[in-house]
């Protein structure tokens, strides 16, 4: 895993890699600018408070401002989630590309649709989304926090980006029992991830360094000769 970690780091200098995490960055700034654009209109646009005796409407001004800041606070921290939707769908071209360098051997994967692709992209997005915010229950408390964010998104972060690579080169019963036999090693990444997904900054390289390093965690404990696979 220390090894498949570094590989992926060095991956990252390929044109091809960089070019999917400039696109996805961008792409995700416009949607957060977006949804904070929105959900502040709305905000200003509807009267909460209004008028309030010896106060006046500067209460309502407050709390549009105060709720327009708590929207820039949320999308800020789901731009990671963004991010990795727009990176999943950009999969194909990371996977080729690590394979390309470090497994020039392979045969070429099965096709995946465009729609099978958007569809693992969402669904990982958006379980990353759902329970990151339910994970803000404990934000008051920072280890209960900081020990089940990793617990629970090292175990969403390992099965996930598995699936994603894992795919391309298995049927889904395949996959299951490779997961289910590799159960250590997929958790034991997944949760190296979550740690550089609790990284400031750190987490925007997310998506990337965790398709490449599940790519070379994937190559090195897949069993050629006792499953059929796309070898």
């Amino acid at each position: 895993m220390i090894s498949a970690f570094f590989k992926a780091l060095g991956d990252l200098s390929d044109p091809r890699i960089r070019s999917v995490l400039w696109q996805s960055i961008g792409l995700s700034i416009i949607t957060a600018m977006l949804l904070w654009g929105g959900l502040s209109w709305l905000l200003s646009s509807t009267q909460l408070i209004g008028d309030v005796p010896l106060v006046g409407g500067w209460l309502e001004t407050a709390v549009d401002w105060l709720g327009s800041i708590a929207v820039f606070v949320l999308v800020i921290l789901l731009l990671p989630a963004f991010l990795g939707i727009y990176a999943s769908f950009y999969i194909e071209t990371i996977c080729r590309a690590v394979e390309a360098r470090h497994y020039p051997h392979l045969a070429a994967p099965r096709n995946q649709s465009i729609i099978e692709a958007v569809v693992i992209g969402l669904k990982f997005g958006g379980l990353l989304i759902i329970f990151n915010l339910l994970l803000l229950i404990f934000i008051f408390f920072p280890p209960i926090y900081l020990v089940a964010g990793w617990a629970v998104n090292g175990h969403l972060l390992g099965r996930e980006y598995l699936e994603m690579v894992g795919f391309r080169r298995m049927d889904p019963k395949q996959l299951r029992d490779y997961r289910l036999a590799k159960r250590s090693p997929i958790f034991m990444s997944g949760l190296m991830l979550a740690v550089i997904a609790s990284l400031p900054v750190v987490n925007l390289l997310l998506p990337l360094v965790g398709t490449s390093m599940m790519l070379h965690v994937f190559e090195a404990t897949r069993d050629r000769e006792s499953i059929n696979i796309v070898v």
